[in-house]
């Protein structure tokens, strides 16, 4: 997602905005320094307009933050995207209707403060109307909502927010209509076959976002059909990997005899270990034996071009109390949740006290493509010998055909 800039922070949360994000303040203010208002009167305006809409999506997106809180599902941060908010849960919740009132309370929030509006709006447009000032014609009512005024503001934030909310209920996952098809599936079938259903039912509605987009010229709309459809194929991808490791082990992951280095050692030695085995990430001790900490390949090529092959490997490597840990009776998927949520490329697995070693990414994912090979061996259906024996052509009794 590239570099996002921390606004502030609530329940916890880090509400970034993404350096994209002035994007979209562009396109409002190009969009509305074309109306009555003037170039500079109205681009400002159209900045403060765009600024306002994300204030309803800021508040759509917390309102999934404060109910994954409550079911125990933490949420590291909220981005603001040119094409809409995204909430970053830690995890999925683990039953079907925590993730459908989840995913509910977004749009809702949306619904709420659009009935929070509508006497407020209804009274400024009575006021406008007794001036004679309120407008007759769509014509008229489109050159009014490109003048600055409080009644335009807010007859436009009620029907932002009522379009947010329905837009939203539209079954495109992974938006949040198509999650909470995804939780109602699931709550008949497995998660993983519920997950690709939504995601097909999203690609579907992604091709009719693209088609609205491109006969209507709206950029918007063929970038949410961009990120519906390689979203959704991301996410099952990453729920199908979860149901493949729910049953590893962690302790069985680790590699018996791994090499270790000191914390007094050069890089060079790390050097002449990666090129001479398959290793790339090594647990780092100190004289007594004890875990101190990891040098990963990322870190021992910056330590180099940073301090040359004499630089000790402790002064490059990640120390201990940085290093994610867990025990050797966790299941895989929840050490590539960690992983994946920004938990590093390195777990160390400890017994207590006692380490017993390093996960990395790489050892994962190779257990994930062994696991998957097995199980789509075991689905296979069997291959039998059609061959003709002996028996068949003497019209007796065919031998047993077995698979092969």
């Amino acid at each position: 997602m590239g570099t996002s800039l921390t606004l502030f922070r609530v329940f916890g949360i880090d509400v970034r905005v993404h350096w994209s994000f002035v994007l979209i303040l562009a396109y409002g203010a190009f969009i509305y320094s074309a109306g009555p208002a003037g170039p500079l009167v109205g681009a400002l305006y159209g900045i403060l307009v765009i600024l306002l809409l994300f204030g309803s999506v800021t508040l759509h997106e917390m309102g999934h933050a404060v109910v994954a809180k409550y079911y125990k599902v933490n949420v590291a941060h909220i981005t603001l995207l040119p094409i809409g908010g995204v909430a970053s849960l830690e995890r999925m919740p683990d039953k079907p209707l925590h993730e459908f009132l989840i995913t509910l309370a977004g749009p809702l929030v949306n619904f709420i403060l659009a009935i929070i509006l509508v006497p407020l709006t209804l009274l400024a447009a009575m006021l406008e109307l007794g001036r004679g000032n309120f407008p007759t014609t769509v014509v008229e009512f489109l050159r009014m909502m490109q003048t600055p005024g409080v009644t335009n503001i807010l007859v436009y934030l009620l029907g932002a927010n009522i379009m947010l909310g329905l837009f939203n209920l539209l079954p495109a996952f992974p938006m949040d209509g198509g999650r909470i098809l995804r939780s109602l599936l699931a709550m008949t079938m497995s998660y993983v076959q519920a997950t690709r259903t939504a995601v097909l039912v999203g690609r579907l509605m992604a091709g009719l976002f693209a088609i609205w987009g491109l006969f209507t010229g709206n950029i918007v709309m063929l970038l949410i059909a961009f990120f519906v459809y390689v979203g959704g194929g991301a996410e099952r991808e990453a729920v199908e990997s979860r149901a493949l490791l729910r049953n590893v082990k962690a302790g069985t992951a680790l590699t018996p005899e791994a090499a270790s280095l000191y914390a007094s050692e050069r890089l060079s030695r790390a050097v002449d270990l990666l090129m001479n085995t398959y290793q790339t990430d090594y647990p780092v001790r100190d004289l007594s034996g004890k875990f101190i900490g990891v040098l990963t390949r990322p870190r021992l090529i910056a330590g180099l071009r940073e301090f040359g092959p004499e630089a000790r490997v402790v002064d490059v490597m990640i120390p201990e109390e940085q290093v994610v840990k867990v025990a050797p009776t966790a299941d895989l998927s929840e050490v590539w949740v960690k992983m994946a949520s920004g938990g590093g490329r390195v777990v160390a697995v400890n017994q207590g006290p006692e380490f017993l070693g390093l996960i990395t990414m790489d050892d994962v994912c190779e257990i994930m493509q062994v696991v998957a090979a097995s199980m789509a061996n075991e689905r296979r259906p069997p291959r039998f010998d059609s061959r003709v024996t002996p028996a068949d052509r003497a019209g007796g009794q065919p031998t047993e055909r077995t698979p092969v």
